[in-house]
């Protein structure tokens, strides 16, 4: 298992907590969580991203780029590994009260050690609905337009 604690970008304001779970290498990772103090009724962009951040940081942009080990163009979760980011994990939507609840299952990216794992990376949450790299833009087939980084959080192993 995995965790990661969400925090605002530059800032130590916590607004969140997400659990990964996968209990086997060919099962899909299980993401749970929720995020809070968000806008209300908001669609965001969901990714991992490939650095982590240092300890005590909160600033997303050193996140660097999506996570994206094999060099393919930007995708919506529901694609295959040839036509998407791994980090790739969709949108997530605020509720009325800015809530976000995360229920996320997902295939492509991995907790296990292969070049997939997601362990050791960033978590972002993102300013803007993403176009699953449909929509045009100039950033659609490499962020998915998904705009500014507003809350991040490193995704570490669990050792309990």
């Amino acid at each position: 298992m995995a965790y990661a604690k969400i925090y605002l970008d530059s800032s130590d304001t916590f607004v969140g907590h997400l659990t990964f779970m996968q209990s086997e290498s060919h099962l899909p990772v299980v993401i749970k969580g929720q995020i809070s103090n968000m806008t209300a009724n908001t669609v965001h962009g969901f990714h991992v991203h490939q650095n982590p951040l240092g300890n005590g940081e909160f600033n997303c942009t050193a996140a660097g780029p999506h996570f994206n080990p094999y060099n393919t163009t930007h995708g919506p979760i529901t694609a295959n590994i040839m036509h998407r980011h791994v980090g790739d994990l969709g949108n997530v939507t605020s509720d009325s009260a800015g809530n976000i609840n995360i229920d996320i299952h997902d295939s492509i990216i991995q907790l296990y050690n292969n070049i997939q794992s997601i362990v050791n990376r960033t978590i972002v949450l993102h300013a803007m609905r993403d176009d699953g790299g449909m929509g045009g833009f100039t950033d659609s087939k490499t962020t998915g337009n998904a705009g500014a980084r507003i809350a991040c959080g490193n995704i570490e192993l669990n050792l309990m």
